[in-house]
């Protein structure tokens, strides 16, 4: 087995451990179903997240869930309707898909459980503008948000406070009781953040929701600033959501962790070093590149081959210059081959669990100690390619991106190096 396929397979471990049929079935014992049950969902993993439900209870399920445009060419699975909307931006499809989830979540009587499946995508694909506030408005911030840098985190605490269903939202339209069972794509697992935590009460205010857009150095929107400041003085509601998240359960059933311990279980140790640089690993794509590059050289020091391994989520930070096409995931190794310059020995893969890096349909790509001098020979200029942010057409050229397709699940990013003793 070549280098290549060597780490692709651990990548593919890794993304197995996480998939619905593996991680949410061991938890489906625990509930209590009688004559019917409420199934929503939004996320990537949505549909066969539903799927699984379904093939446990039957006919009982019903409800709806949201996933990206062409994640499923299906419109139900048994009384679960399929919906689709707009990732990674929101669109009116992700409107439509918010209001009717919500509308069936107000429906369930005080008797029916309502689950609610929850995974990496839910925000876009889950969107509700607040009072005050357009699609339009919604997508503006959104595209300022993800090409600024801003980690997951801050991102989702803006979204959150602009939405009519995120934040402990939907959750108070739930009369009854209610179970979320989580794919984390959030560095940290905070679940309140998680898809912008539409079952959990936020832990954060309006006030720093606008913090958060004034640190990044955004253009003022007034609609914007007056509905965060009209929704940070509406204390009741937020008394009311927080009362309706003590009848609600939420367990995090796959994360990152679960997914790279599962990927080093199927390495034979004897024959490897392995060291985990970080489960949670945030940060430049490019300074974090450098920085495994110097780890990567010093491990040839080892008596025999070292896998670094990582997981997280990395950002860019898009300027006048960006315009080219790739991702986080890309654009590291790209820098990451940069930093390199061809020494002997090291390879690596970077991928998006989820199959998709930023927003190209490719889960990531591969470098090698030949990816500069092949660059060189297809006359690709590797440093504009950095300058340009436009990874996408150097790996395509090189014929070394990885491509899965839709994956149905997403624990952040995966990142192998192998290094072999010369």
């Amino acid at each position: 087995m070549d280098n290549k396929h060597f780490l692709y397979q651990l990548f593919t471990q890794a993304v197995s451990a996480s998939l619905p049929r593996a991680c949410l079935t061991p938890h489906l014992n625990t509930l209590s179903i009688q004559d019917k049950v409420c199934v929503l969902g939004a996320g990537k993993a949505s549909v066969e997240m539903a799927q699984v439900m379904v093939d446990y209870f039957g006919d009982c399920c019903y409800g709806a869930v949201v996933c990206r445009h062409g994640y499923s060419e299906h419109d139900n699975i048994g009384n679960v309707k399929i919906l689709k909307g707009g990732h990674p931006l929101p669109d009116k499809y992700s409107m439509q898909a918010a209001t009717q989830i919500l509308s069936i979540a107000k429906a369930a009587d005080s008797n029916t459980p309502v689950i609610f499946l929850l995974s990496g995508g839910g925000s876009a694909l889950l969107s509700l503008p607040c009072q005050g506030i357009s699609l339009n408005d919604k997508v503006a911030i959104n595209q300022f948000l993800l090409s600024c840098g801003a980690p997951i985190n801050e991102i989702n605490t803006v979204r959150m406070h602009l939405s009519d269903i995120k934040g402990g939202k939907l959750a108070q339209a739930i009369t009854g009781s209610s179970h979320t069972f989580v794919i984390s794509d959030v560095v940290g697992d905070n679940p309140h953040i998680i898809a912008s935590g539409p079952t959990l009460p936020s832990e954060s205010t309006p006030i720093d929701a606008l913090a958060i857009l004034d640190k990044y150095q955004w253009t003022p929107m007034p609609q914007v600033i007056a509905a965060l400041t009209q929704h940070n003085a509406s204390n009741d509601r937020n008394n009311k959501r927080d009362e309706a998240a003590t009848r609600h359960r939420l367990s995090i059933i796959a994360n990152a962790k679960q997914a790279i311990d599962h990927a080093i279980s199927t390495i034979d140790t004897t024959h490897y070093y392995i060291e985990i640089i970080d489960y949670e690993l945030t940060g430049d794509a490019n300074t974090i590149a450098n920085k495994h590059a110097q780890l990567a050289i010093a491990a040839k020091r080892n008596d025999k081959p070292t896998l670094l391994i990582s997981g997280g989520e990395l950002t860019v930070t898009l300027d006048n210059n960006a315009t080219g096409d790739g991702g986080p995931n890309q654009h590291y190794l790209l820098c990451l081959a940069k930093a390199l310059n061809g020494e002997e020995g090291i390879c690596a893969l970077a991928c998006d669990t989820d199959g998709i890096d930023g927003s190209v349909d490719v889960a990531g790509a591969f470098i090698d100690e030949s990816t500069l001098k092949r660059a060189k020979s297809h006359n690709l200029d590797i440093k504009n390619a950095i300058a340009t942010f436009d990874s996408y057409r150097v790996f395509n050229a090189l014929n070394d991106l990885i491509i899965t397709g839709p994956t149905h699940t997403n624990v952040n990013d995966f990142r192998a190096i192998m290094i072999t003793p010369q």
